[in-house]
C-alpha cells in the first residue's frame, strides 16, 4: 500500500498562491516564526551569499524565505 500524499490546497480562481510555492511545485521550507526563518536566512547568506528576507505566508500561517526586492 503506498502512503497517503497530502493533496494541495487550490488557489483562488485567478489569483495563485505563488509565494508558498517553490518554482518545481514545491512547498516552500516553513519556518515556525519569523525569528527561526530570519536565522535560517543568515545561515544562508554566510554558506551562499544569496541576500533572502523572512516574510509571512497568509496561504500556510508560517513563515518563508523569498529573494530581496530590487530597489
Amino acid at each position: 500500500m503506498s502512503p497517503r500524499r497530502r493533496a494541495r490546497r487550490a488557489a483562488a480562481p485567478g489569483r495563485p498562491r505563488l509565494a508558498h510555492w517553490r518554482a518545481d511545485g514545491q512547498a516552500k521550507a516553513r519556518f515556525a516564526s519569523e525569528a527561526e526563518a530570519n536565522k535560517a536566512a543568515f545561515g544562508f547568506r554566510l554558506e551562499h551569499g544569496t541576500d533572502l528576507v523572512a516574510y509571512a505566508c497568509s496561504f500556510c500561517g508560517g513563515w518563508h524565505l523569498g529573494n530581496t526586492p530590487d530597489d
